[in-house]
């Protein structure tokens, strides 16, 4: 496993427990249940410099994008979720905020637009982007004050500078809200917090909508919704009101293997029930899951992700026949990462599908035609994909791929398949 930086260690560490406190059982504009059209991973701050994107050239910048992006793509995923905004900073020469010290040392020395190329590449290899910002944090344990109308216009501002200037799909937050450790926390109670938090909500949605309705605007809570709504993050009126967010995407990190004090709990399936349960108004919703925890020694209570391989699948497959309609992998480096291998190979095998080079050809009466059939993601690497004619009287295919006319009209089905993957070609008689 790659060494993970102390500031890294800290925060998911916090984010696991703020997760586990409780132990109780695309452009989606409505939801589409079970058709996994956003399929997203993120790519947070303290990967820029693990994977070359800090201190850079623009040609090695550059390069080094391209090839995020292409391994990203290749593992089936079309959205990311690029940190922009991580403490009160910004990737890009912003009016409103210093540089990130995660982008550059001195980021005004770099001569280019970080953002700007970030945008263009992901674009180029048919990523949606969408800039991910912290709206509060300014340290691990400092927050600005969410009670602060200077502190909401200040946030406001910066979304308005990144969706004026960058070609990005949407503005994405995720669960740091008020921070438990915060005086901010200590003097106010929860209504309070959430009624502060959600007039920066409506704002920043109402700021998006204003540029454009094709611009979305999520957020991904934590997956322990109580938590949640304790610091502020009121996750239950986002998903009953319009007019807050047009995506969400829970944190859901646990197994199916939970310890508690009267045994083991099916975390992730009962946790997975209660966020379906609360989307009063069927609102896009992606299931953050935990693929850095994959492979790795658990801790005291989520025994699950070491025990078994199974678990992403196994929770893909909820996700597909359930009414979400989507997921997010956190993070990006736990793609290409050794401890991931096995999930990742069942996760793939379960997300899979073949893809054709067409589904519709028309021949006559002895023409040929070759039919390639590939499996995606690129990642999987699968069994050989075999053909086969529905009606070979009307049409034949060989192993290769071949397809030959034999009649002067009618149309045949060509399948290419393996096991349950299946995917047709109509071949059309003329």
């Amino acid at each position: 496993m790659r060494v993970i930086s102390i500031l890294k260690r800290t925060i998911i560490a916090a984010a696991v427990v703020a997760l586990g406190v409780i132990a109780a059982p695309g452009e989606d504009r409505v939801a589409s249940a079970g058709s996994v059209s956003t399929r997203a991973v993120w790519f947070s701050f303290y990967e820029y410099s693990t994977y070359g994107l800090k201190n850079q050239t623009q040609a090695a910048f550059e390069k080094n994008a391209e090839t995020i992006f292409k391994n990203i793509k290749d593992s089936g995923c079309n959205t990311v979720y690029m940190h922009t905004r991580m403490f009160d900073d910004a990737i890009y020469p912003s009016k409103v905020v210093g540089w990130s010290s995660y982008i550059a040392t001195n980021g005004s020395k770099l001569g280019y637009d970080p953002l700007k190329i970030l945008v263009k590449k992901a674009h180029a290899k048919g990523l949606k982007i969408h800039a991910w910002m912290n709206p509060y944090r300014v340290t691990p344990n400092k927050i600005l004050n969410p009670a602060k109308t200077k502190t909401i216009n200040r946030v406001v501002k910066q979304v308005k500078e990144i969706i004026n200037n960058y070609k990005v799909d949407g503005i994405h937050f995720d669960d740091y809200f008020y921070s438990t450790s915060s005086s901010y926390y200590k003097k106010t109670t929860e209504t309070k917090r959430k009624k502060y938090v959600n007039k920066l909500i409506k704002k920043v949605y109402k700021t998006v909508k204003k540029k454009s309705s094709k611009l979305l605007f999520g957020i991904s809570p934590a997956g322990n919704f109580e938590y949640s709504m304790s610091i502020g993050g009121d996750v239950k009126t986002w998903l009953s009101k319009k007019g807050y967010i047009d995506y969400i995407v829970p944190q859901i990190y646990w197994s199916d293997k939970y310890k508690t004090s009267s045994g083991y709990v099916k975390m992730f399936t009962n946790r997975y029930k209660l966020w379906t349960e609360m989307n009063k108004i069927d609102l896009p919703m992606y299931i953050g899951l935990g693929l850095y925890r994959a492979g790795i020694k658990p801790d005291a209570y989520d025994k699950g992700w070491k025990k078994k391989n199974t678990n992403l699948k196994s929770q893909l497959q909820m996700i597909k026949a359930g009414n979400t309609e989507g997921y997010s992998l956190f993070t990006y480096g736990d793609l290409t990462s050794s401890h991931a291998k096995k999930e990742l190979k069942n996760f793939y095998k379960e997300l899979a599908w073949i893809k054709l080079n067409k589904t519709k050809v028309t021949l006559k009466k002895g023409e040929n035609f070759t039919l390639t059939a590939k499996w995606f993601p690129n990642a999987y690497s699968g069994a050989t994909i075999k053909f086969k004619s529905l009606n070979p009287e009307l049409a034949t295919v060989n192993k290769y791929g071949v397809i030959t006319a034999l009649a002067k009209e009618g149309s045949v089905k060509i399948q290419a398949y393996y096991g349950d993957k299946k995917k047709n070609c109509t071949v059309v008689l003329d």
